[in-house]
């Protein structure tokens, strides 16, 4: 069973003056012991009333509570160098440049370490223009105010968070969120071919709802295009399954043909509306017609008025109808032609459009908040697993780690040949678990997968009665299990060959005394290793979403076996233990180690006379002390105690969570042994600031 977590909870820096420094001592965090030793002869000794049920170690969850306050450097400080400074000047005294990642939104943007929080983030150097558009028009000031526009959309799902404004040689510096493996829409189709209509709609859908929320703001995008929607890995490594919004509101000086000059237009040609091209003003209707247009170019690999040159193509957005689209579905069609009408007022309504885009995306979902919007495609089996043996071999098994994932779309006929981009990373968001929540599993039969049933009116000749054969290891000898598994039973997994390669050696554990590797979530019944996979894939899909580095292994039954068990859908945790049981196996009432929660999930804490905090899983719909918003990740080597959970929670969180509201975050991370060995996941949570109980009812985020 696993031992104290550790949290640390977060004070508003505002509590503090700004000439007040709260001290080494505030930020020092209390070592903890590590994991429970998994030899039973081991023990820990502690008094009576700390120990948990079952004859070895004490409770595990339980976790170390910090109270951190800390000071901010005030933006605006000025740093000497200037742009030039490159690869290890420092941005306002606290971020360190470490690689120039490309030019965008008339600036440029680099990869940097945020010295005070250690972790990396992309800051864009914002090219501000000599130029102002009137009196009293600071051009400092307007890079500043159009770069606050965005942070007013932090933590949409949909939206690159922006995290701070900085001035520096006197330009504002814009500090984003940063996620490695992400590529623009122009690049994925450059890349993978058109996309199928389910993929384009739930990119639309998602990019959808990202405007809205600006709109609701009274935020104008102003430049929608495919290179300007992104998409991320989810949570669990799978490729360009989060869509993000950028360069939101933070144009400022020409890029090509995007300027923000005076009597200038912003956009790019291919994706302006004809009203702005006459010289209107932007608004809600003119971002809707550059949706329709990037859907296009997604869904048919052109954008609806590409010409040979500039002119032809502005001439063509203003005067050309569009090409009915033929690769796309007849929603898609229906939502992309509506959007790209060349009246505004005829244009399609918002919620028609989020309507047929449900429509086109089939089961997969819209991508509205709280989803990352991409259909979670079936996941391929680790290189070198013996899942590709699965159809022939006795000792067979399918593995999806994290960050394995490749392939076509679920309903692509398969990977379009295209020539493969080096995109330059400009901006990215971290996600965890929170991660992004993928929307939509591919769709498959209710029951038995992959079985072909005879046609109706058919005559199936009778056969004698087949000699039921079974082997006495029915996963195989490898495995060692004389049982088939079944749902919720929980596992520690011995890997001969490398962790979640191969066949491991299963040995069935208690769920809670026992702190388990994993857990059986499902057993499917599947002709072949790739349908059980398909299968494990999607029933198991919601829960992946709400857990940090998850890994999803399916155990098939061995070959030569007449009646063979059903292949066993496994969930572990990447560089950690599950802890426990997971999902809805369980129980309220019940103690829960980090492991076992996600975001959504709430729970109890009482503090222990050794200052260490036991956590228990409550009903939301009653009073609780905490409620769990999501996970973060904290980037670098450094050990756990070298990094501030509570701040991290608070950066990433804290705005939409807690600020304003009399709330506090709080930051929960496992052992420092997990925590060494890359397992560098916080769970971020919501209380109250005066330690009372938070009231029933489930919290919502500010966007």
């Amino acid at each position: 069973m696993p031992l104290p977590e550790r949290v640390v909870r977060r004070r508003r820096v505002r509590e503090l003056p700004q000439d007040q420094d709260p001290g080494e001592g505030l930020r020092a965090a209390h070592r903890q012991a590590g994991r429970p030793p998994r030899d039973p002869d081991q023990r820990y000794e502690l008094p009576p009333d700390h120990l948990h049920r079952g004859e070895h170690g004490l409770d595990v969850r339980r976790s170390v509570h910090v109270r951190c306050a800390v000071r901010l450097p005030p933006a605006g400080r000025p740093v000497s160098g200037g742009a030039d400074r490159g690869f290890g000047g420092v941005v306002a005294g606290r971020y360190r440049l470490q690689e120039r990642l490309g030019s965008g939104g008339g600036g440029h943007v680099w990869l940097a370490e945020d010295e005070h929080l250690q972790v990396r983030v992309a800051i864009k150097e914002i090219a501000v223009p000599y130029e102002s558009d009137g009196p009293g028009d600071d051009p400092l000031h307007r890079g500043r105010r159009e770069a606050l526009k965005a942070a007013q959309l932090r933590e949409h799902p949909n939206v690159i968070t922006v995290y701070d404004v900085v001035e520096d040689d006197e330009r504002p510096w814009i500090v984003m969120e940063y996620l490695p493996g992400t590529r623009d829409l122009r690049a994925v189709v450059e890349d993978r071919g058109p996309l199928p209509s389910e993929e384009v709609a739930a990119i639309g859908a998602a990019t959808l709802d990202a405007l809205s929320a600006g709109h609701r703001l009274g935020i104008i995008h102003r430049d929608v295009k495919p290179s300007n929607v992104l998409l991320a890995p989810d949570p669990s490594g799978a490729a360009d399954r989060r869509v993000l919004l950028t360069d939101y509101g933070i144009s400022l000086w020409p890029r090509e043909t995007r300027v923000t000059r005076s009597g200038m237009v912003v956009g790019t040609p291919g994706y302006l509306a004809p009203e702005r091209l006459s010289g209107g003003e932007a608004t809600e209707a003119t971002d809707l017609f550059s949706i329709g247009a990037t859907l296009y170019f997604a869904v048919e690999g052109a954008s609806p008025f590409e010409r040979d040159t500039l002119d032809a193509s502005l001439m063509a957005a203003l005067t050309a109808e569009p090409a009915v689209p033929q690769r796309a579905s007849d929603p898609l069609s229906r939502v992309i032609m509506g959007l790209l009408a060349k009246d505004p007022a005829e244009r399609m309504r918002v919620q028609r459009a989020r309507e047929l885009l449900a429509e086109a995306g089939g089961t997969g979902g819209t991508g509205g908040t709280g989803g990352t919007g991409i259909p979670r495609t079936p996941l391929p089996v680790l290189a070198g697993t013996a899942g590709e043996r699965a159809d022939s071999a006795a000792d067979s098994a399918a593995a999806t780690s994290s960050g394995s994932v490749s392939g076509s779309a679920s309903g692509a006929a398969g990977r379009m040949p295209g020539r493969r981009t080096s995109v330059l990373l400009t901006l990215v968001a971290v996600l965890v678990g929170t991660g992004g929540f993928a929307l939509g599993a591919a769709t498959y039969p209710a029951e038995r997968v992959g079985v072909k049933r005879p046609a109706v009116g058919t005559k199936v000749a009778a056969s004698p009665s087949p000699t039921v054969t079974r082997n006495a290891y029915p996963y195989g000898r490898q495995a060692g299990l004389r049982e088939e598994l079944t749902p919720g039973q929980c596992v520690d997994a011995d890997w001969k060959e490398g962790k979640f390669k191969g066949l491991p050696k299963v040995k069935l554990v208690d769920c809670y005394d026992d702190n388990p590797d994993g857990q059986v979530i499902t057993t499917v019944t599947a002709d072949g290793a790739r349908a059980a996979r398909d299968e494990c894939s999607r029933r198991t899909a919601k829960l992946r979403t709400t857990m940090a580095d998850p890994v999803l292994y399916v155990l098939a039954p061995g070959a030569g076996q007449s009646e063979p068990p059903p292949s066993a859908c496994l969930l572990f945790v990447k560089n950690a233990t599950a802890g426990g049981p997971l999902g809805n196996f369980r129980k309220f009432g019940n103690e829960v180690y980090v492991t076992q929660l996600g975001p959504g999930d709430c729970i109890d804490t009482r503090k222990n006379k050794d200052d260490t905090y036991t956590k228990t899983l409550v009903n939301c719909g009653g009073p609780h002390d905490q409620q769990m918003v999501g996970w973060t990740r904290a980037s670098g080597a450094g050990s756990a105690d070298s990094v501030d959970a509570g701040d991290l929670c608070d950066e990433k969180y804290g705005v939409n969570w807690a600020r304003g509201q009399g709330h506090e975050m709080w930051g929960w991370y496992s052992s420092d042994e997990e925590w060494d060995a890359g397992f560098r996941w916080v769970l971020c949570g919501v209380g109250r600031g005066d330690g009372k109980k938070l009231a029933g009812g489930t919290l919502k985020s500010a966007y």
